[in-house]
Formats: structure tokens, sequence, C-alpha cells
């Protein structure tokens, strides 16, 4: 037995004094667990090799009162011979023993009978006594144990009591053994403590997979304490959770940790098993006066129970060791008591000055919502949930707390905050308040900045005459003289961003001069006045320079999101793709952590432009579809147009024309080209017709681009090349002129400071136009500036181009020279992901993009399934259905364009074990 040596070594003495010197008494003490039992047992066994006589029994709390219940046990069976057993049977008649409750003769006649009858068998061969569980011992029982002990004298007796600690003893059982034997010679006490760190590691070993032994055995000790009982159940769990026939390779807490669990409370007394439950319901490291209030117990008595638990293994340092262990103790409760109980302390945690959050989540626990003092709390959780990044949590409360509200005006704008945590986790589920909202904000019930998240939303989905109307009223609602709060401030940016041809002049004019509106403690929205301004009026190495400083030390909030988002932007036209790469893949990790899908899907967008740009196109189309995965087109709104562009754009750059048909046939909503995601909406699929050669129908286009921007006072934007593709268009169409006119335009405009991409591609085209003899010389123009660029696509087409001019030119030579280039970049950028250049900065890994496209439950299932487990095994990991594992394996392959375990496993290569979630608000 593993740390138990000693204690064995101490029963076997005294058995041997036993034999020589007279009766021995040992006492096994410790709380439940900590391998009483099969101590006794493992002794036992060696007692009865010896030649010696066991005697066992074993106490119970349902039968401490049965008078001489733990003798009947001892001398049951074939202890003695046929005439003693008879005497035996006789001394422990009913009426007998009943009359020996009152009865001094008849008493004394049992106990001396029944202890003559056990020396005389010590007389034969040597007496072993065990009985677990003495602190159940009966009163009777209790007696005759005295009786015997003190007329054992030279006989060869041992008596072993195991005894729980922890027990509440009435006088009537125990005390006066504990007096009787404590003080006395032949009396050993064996105190048996939980197994330490090196006697988990001494079991865990052979149990668990070797490499990772050590590692798992600190984590078994540090969830179980070391009890042995708790261990083995542990140690079950992983086992039966393992694949195949050998030793886990991770710890696995299930259904027998939790029916150990409860095995040990039910061992326990009422004051600890309520100051269990206690704790496990307030989950913080508890303290003794609100535990005192809570199980209605003196503090010393609230002491030793703590002591007890975490003597156990089930506290440490004040609070449960494990979520499943929480649980297990709550189980043991009834419905109604674990009400009460979370009820009380939600009212005693909001005595305390609690947070609200917590307070929240136990009036929740107690399923009394149909209190109406309950409202409020709830909402003040859920509002602390947004503040610390919790909006799954929020979410939940406001539903919660809409659904019981009867205050017509706080229910609405309960409703509003709802819609602001909810589009961060669902936004087809917020868009579906917006109606109601919008009634409440015309009507006046809904103002302020309650207002603020349902008029952003709106504008997403494109309603805009709604927007109009709701403004008009919150106008006409204000002083005359005062100016708007910081919170409208930032709608007015949204409008002019989303809608600049039709609010971009009236959100200037609204401004109000003097003193800024926007507190100090925003700095999102100083951020996004100095992005409205670079947007209108160009980026400068200084404004740049402004946002690296002020900006990126920010931690992403709902606040910043914007500036994020058009910092990034920012970025990217700025043609610094490598910085936003880094940026955009940091933010989707953040996203990720934080459990944003919604924040998650505009990165993934934002990233998917950033991969286009640089010429990826198949991690350009995969982001794309993943933002779209995350968000279908009807929930994206008029925003549907940044990854519809990218992945139309992607597929098509690809030659895959029928997916990049399938894509065109989404529905969009008409008010999307009403806004600038519109019009890179309408160059992806003028761009589209080109490769398909309806050149024709692709100029519509272009031209509706050029003067879309004209009216929206936009024409210098740069980021819409519409007269480079205008040339495209006209050279398939056969006009030379007209697509030299357009490229020698869009050059001008350009100038010869940045815009590589533009103006390397605009050179390729403008090549295109000239006589052969004169192309190499522009078509190197073209390759020069590509390379700078970063745009791989667009440099391999270029030296395409140059290696037809120099084929048609009969130089065979400088043709093979190019060929090599084309082949090399192809080779290297275009087989599953763009190659890294040696002197750039680290990018992301293959692995590392392909599951930062995936949502969270779908990294889980695909890096199990990337382990070899078979799907109902992925389901008993992660307490899926099969289904529903099977249908996150599908959305998995679409996403990652694999088709077989083979091909992802391939994809993403060997994965490690995946460590569960800490518990913790995440989880909730």
């Amino acid at each position: 037995m593993i740390e138990r040596e000693s204690e064995l070594a101490e029963l076997t003495a005294a058995f041997a004094e036993s034999a020589t010197e007279g009766v021995r008494v040992v006492v096994l003490q410790g709380v439940v667990g900590t391998g009483k039992t099969a101590l006794i047992d493992e002794f036992g066994a060696w007692a009865r090799g010896v030649g010696a006589r066991l005697l066992r029994a074993s106490g119970a709390s349902t039968e401490h009162s049965l008078s001489l219940g733990i003798v009947r046990q001892l001398l049951a069976g074939e202890v003695f011979d046929h005439d003693t057993a008879v005497l035996v049977s006789g001394l422990l008649d009913h009426q007998l023993l009943a009359d020996a409750a009152s009865d001094g003769v008849s008493r004394s006649r049992v106990l001396d009978g029944l202890a003559t009858a056990v020396l005389e068998l010590a007389g034969q061969s040597p007496v072993v006594i065990a009985i677990d569980d003495t602190q159940y011992l009966d009163a009777f029982s209790q007696d005759w144990l005295i009786y015997l002990i003190r007329r054992a004298g030279l006989a060869r007796i041992l008596i072993v009591f195991a005894w729980r600690d922890g027990i509440e003893m009435s006088p009537s059982n125990s005390r006066l053994l504990c007096a009787e034997l404590y003080q006395q010679p032949y009396f050993r006490q064996l105190l048996l403590a939980p197994l330490s760190p090196s006697g988990v590691a001494e079991l865990v070993t052979g149990r668990v997979l070797e490499p990772g032994a050590t590692e798992l055995a600190a984590k078994a000790h540090e969830l179980t304490g070391g009890n042995p009982l708790l261990l083995h159940a542990l140690l079950e769990d992983s086992r039966a959770a393992a694949v195949g026939d050998g030793p886990p390779a991770e710890l696995d807490a299930g259904p027998e940790l939790e029916r150990a669990v409860q095995l040990a409370l039910r061992r326990c007394d009422p004051v600890t098993l309520r100051v269990a439950g206690a704790i496990s319901v307030i989950g913080e490291p508890s303290r003794f006066a609100l535990l005192g209030w809570l199980v209605d117990a003196a503090p010393d008595r609230i002491a030793v129970a703590m002591r007890v638990l975490t003597q156990i293994g089930l506290v440490e340092a004040g609070r449960m060791r494990h979520p499943i262990i929480a649980g297990a103790v709550l189980s043991t409760f009834s419905a109604a008591d674990r009400s009460r109980l979370h009820w009380r302390v939600a009212d005693l945690l909001k005595a305390c000055g609690a947070d609200s959050l917590t307070i929240a989540e136990h009036f929740v626990a107690s399923g009394r919502l149909d209190d109406p003092s309950v409202v409020p709390n709830l909402v003040e959780g859920a509002q602390q949930a947004l503040e610390k990044g919790y909006p799954r949590r929020a979410t939940e409360l406001l539903r919660l707390a809409y659904q019981v509200d009867t205050d017509v005006q706080r229910k609405v704008e309960s409703l509003a905050l709802l819609m602001r945590a909810e589009w961060r986790v669902d936004l087809g589920a917020s868009i579906g308040h917006l109606s109601e909202l919008a009634d409440a904000m015309l009507s006046g019930r809904l103002r302020g900045r309650h207002a603020t998240m349902p008029l952003i939303i709106m504008l997403v989905q494109g309603r805009v005459t709604d927007v109009c109307s709701v403004l008009s009223r919150l106008a006409a609602d204000s002083p005359p003289d005062s100016r708007p709060s910081w919170e409208f401030e930032m709608v007015r940016i949204w409008l002019t961003g989303m809608y600049p041809g039709i609010f971009g002049p009236a959100a200037d004019e609204g401004r109000t001069n003097g003193t800024s509106i926007t507190p100090l403690g925003a700095i999102g929205y100083q951020l996004l006045e100095h992005f409205r301004s670079t947007h209108h009026e160009g980026v400068t190495a200084e404004r740049l320079v402004q946002v690296d400083e002020a900006f990126w030390q920010q931690p992403l909030t709902e606040i910043n999101l914007l500036p994020v988002i058009l910092a990034l932007c920012t970025m990217i036209y700025a043609e610094r793709l490598e910085e936003a790469e880094r940026r955009c893949r940091g933010l989707m990790l953040t996203c990720l952590d934080l459990q944003e899908p919604t924040w998650h899907a505009l990165f993934c967008a934002i990233a998917a432009e950033v991969a286009l740009r640089r010429g990826s196109l198949s991690v350009a189309a995969t982001r794309a579809a993943a933002a779209l995965e995350l968000i279908p087109v009807a929930g994206m709104g008029v925003l549907a147009g940044v990854p519809l562009s990218t992945l139309l754009m992607a597929q098509t750059l690809q030659g895959k024309h029928d997916e990049a048909a399938r894509t065109l046939a989404l529905p969009v909503p008409d008010v999307m080209f009403e806004t600038p995601s519109g019009l890179f909406y309408l160059m992806a699929r003028g761009r589209h017709y080109v490769e398909r050669g309806l050149a024709q129908v692709a100029l519509d286009d272009f031209q509706a681009v050029g003067d879309l921007l004209d009216q929206w006072g936009m024409e210098q934007n740069e980021a819409l090349p519409w007269r480079t593709e205008m040339a495209a268009a006209h050279l398939q169409l056969g006009d030379r002129e007209a697509a030299a006119r357009y490229a020698r335009e869009q050059l001008r405009r350009i100038g010869q400071g940045g815009h590589l991409r533009v103006r390397g591609r605009t050179l390729r085209l403008l090549a295109a136009t000239r006589e052969l003899r004169l192309r190499p010389p522009v078509l190197h123009d073209a390759v020069d500036v590509l390379h700078r660029s970063g745009d791989k696509f667009e440099l391999a087409s270029a030296l395409a181009a140059l290696h037809d001019a120099y084929t048609q030119l009969g130089e065979a030579g400088r043709a093979r020279s190019v060929a090599r280039k084309v082949n090399s970049i192809k080779q290297a950028f275009f087989v599953e992901q763009p190659a890294r250049r040696v002197d750039a900065a680290d990018g992301p890994a293959e692995t590392e993009v392909d599951m930062l496209i995936l949502s969270d439950a779908e990294r889980r299932v695909a890096r199990f399934a990337a382990k070899g487990l078979t799907n109902r095994e992925i389901a008993g990991r992660l307490y899926l259905t099969t289904s529903t594992v099977e249908q996150h394996l599908t959305r998995i392959y679409r996403k990652l364009g694999v088709s077989s375990r083979v091909q992802l496993l391939s994809r993403l290569g060997p994965q490690p074990a995946v460590p569960h979630p800490a518990h913790g608000e995440a989880s909730a």
C-alpha cells in the first residue's frame, strides 16, 4: 500500500505484542476516504495468513442505536465450535437483550458470557477484532468492548478501531470508549493522512502515459488533495475517457469522481454537509462569518467542518477544488434547498457589497425569477458582465430580465442593453429587436445613450429612413443650445463613414464648435475623429505614427472597436500589409478569447482583404468565407459587401468561376450600394465580368463606382482604383486608346509616392496598350513596383506578361529567365499559403491561420479530430451529441477546403493534448 507501510508495520508490531504481552488496541484515525478500510483489509488478510482468527464489523449511522449490533457482526458466522455458538446465540437473544437494558443481572450475564467466549477463542489462536467506522458504535457494544478489554489481561487479542474524523459524537456511543482507551499503555493511535504529492505520483505512475505522468500526478494531487478515494475515482474517470485500451494521457473528472464526492459527504455530519453546500454555492474563498449566517452554526463548529472538508480533499483555501466537486456537493441537496441557499447567498452578498454579476448569478440559480425585485439585480449584473468582457453572460441575464420585468420603461431600456450585448455574440438575434426599439425611440421612451447601439444596428441593416426619423425626434427633444453627447457624435461618425452620400454634409453641419464634446476617457472617439479626417484628407506618415502611439496600447473594447477597424483600414490603404496582418491575427485571437463571434467576423473580413492584397488568394477566400459563416449576409447587412467582394475577387482570380458565380448569386440589400462596401462589391463584380468575357457589362459597374465617389466628394480616394479596371475592360473590348487613357489618368492621380499595388497593375495594363517592342520597359517598371508592393499574384501576372512579350519578340533567353521567376513565385505562394520573404516579419503559420477562422467550438472539435478521435469519442469528450460533432466537422471541412480526416491532419498537423478549460466566467 502506498504511504501506508509504517501503519502496517505498527499493526504487525501490535499483533506480535498481543501474542506475548496480552491485549493491544490500535485506533486508525482519519477523515473519510483516507484508506482506513483498505488498511484493515490488508492487515486482516495478513493476520489470517499467520493463523489468527479475524472478527470483522462495521458501524453505520443507521444502526448505532441497535443493541449489540456491532457484537452481532463480530460473532456471526463459523467463529466458535457448536456448543459455544449455541451459547453465544442464546446470549444475543432479543428478549434477553431487552431485559438487559433494565436488569443488571441480565446485563452482566450477557457481557460476561460473550467476553468469555472470545477469551476462550483467544486461548486457541490469536484473535484480531477489527471494527470499521467505530464512531457509530452502539452503546451496548461499547460497554462489551470495555468489559472485554479490562478482562483480557494476557489474552492474545488485538483490537483495531477505524475511527473517522469530523463526526459529531453523542454521549451514548463513543465518548466512554475514548476515555477508557486513550490513557492505557496497550493503546496506539495511528493518524492516516492523505497521500503526499510523491505518493500520488507513485500511484499515478503506470496508470497514465509515461511522458506526462509527472505533470498529471501534480494535477491529480491538486484536484483531490491526495485523498485515495477521490484519486482512484479520478483515475477511473480518466481511464474511461481515454482513447483505446491503453492508459489515459490526460485527467478527466467525471461521474466516478462525482459519486466519490457524494459518498464522502454521506459519511459527514449534517453541519459539515451544510458547510460544504454553502462553500459550493458561494464559489469564492468563503468567510466564516458568511458561512455562519448561511448554515446557522457557531464559528468554532464551522472551523471544524472546514478543517474536515480540507482534510478530505474537497476544499482548498476556502473553496471547492474543482467545479465537478462543487456540483456533486450541491446534488446532495434538494432543488428547494438549493434554491433557498442561492437566494440567501444573493441577499447576503448584496448586503456585503459584493459585485453585481455574482449577485445576479445567485438570483438566477435560485430559480425564483418571478420576484420583481430581482430585475434590477439582473440588469446590474449584465452591465458588469459587459464591462468585464462577458457578452454571452450579459445576454443571458438581460433576456431573463426582459422576460420577467413588468416596468414598461425599464423593460425597453433592458431591451436596448440586450441589443448592445447580443450583437456581439449573435447579430442576427439582435436584429429582431429593432422594430420595438425604433418605436420606443420615436415615442420618446428610449433616448440618450440607450439609443446609440440600436441606431448603429439600424444603419448596418440599411434602415436609413428609420434612422433619419429617430434622429429628428431626438433632435427635437434636445434643448436648443445643447451639444450632442459623445455617444451621438459616434453615431454621426458611423453615419458619415457608412453613408457618405446621404449623411456626410449633414453630419459635418451638425457638429458644434468650441470645446470637445468627447470625454477624456473615451480615447476611442478621439481616434474616430482622427480617422475621419484621414479618410478624406489622405494618409500621412505623421498621422500613422500618431495612430501607433495613441491607439495600439488600448485594449479591444466596445468603445475602441470602430477605431480599431479604421486603423486597420488605414494600414491596408497605406500598404503596411505585414503590420496589418500581424494586428489582425492578434485581434482574431483576442476575439476567440473573449468569445466575440461578431467582432471575430469583422476582423476575419479585414484579414481576408489583407491576404488578397498580398496575393494570397486561398487564404483570402478562406478568411472571407469564415466571416460569412460567422455572420451570414442577411445579418451583416450593408457591411456584407466587404467579405463578399474579397471572396468574389479571390475566387475569380483563382479561376473558380462557378464558385464565384454562386457567391455573386447571394442576395445583398439594395441600400448597400449607398455605402463604400457596396463600391468594393461593384469593383469585384466588374472584375468577375471581365474575367468571364463580359467587359461591356463590367464597364457599367466601374463607371458607377467613379460616379458615386464623385457624388460623395471622395474622388481623391484611391482605395477604389476604378480607372484601372476601366482600362482592363477596354483592353478586353479591343479599345486600346480608351484603355491607355484611363490607365494614364489613374497613374497621374496616384503619383509616384505610394499605391504600389495599383500603380504596378496599372503599368501592366498600360504596357498592353502599346506596341509589342515598347512593352518590356513598362513591364519591367511594373515588376519592380509590384515586387515592392508585396502582392505576389499581381507580380506573377506582370512577369507572365513580360514572358509573353519576350517570347513574341523572339528573345528566348530572357523569356526563359522570366519564366523561372514566375514558376518560383507560383510554387512558393500559390500552393496552400503565401510564403514568407526571408527578411519579412513573421507571418501566421498555416495552422494558425486555419484555426483562427474557426469558431471556438469548431477549433475544439478540429483538434480532437486531428488527434484521431472518432465522432463518438469527440462527443464524449466535449459533452456533445454525435450529430453536433458531425455538423461541426462539415463546417470545418468547408472552411478549410478539406474532405476527410486525413486531409485535416495534413492541414493542421499533429495536435497536442487539449487541456480542459479552467472554470471561470468564460465558461459561464
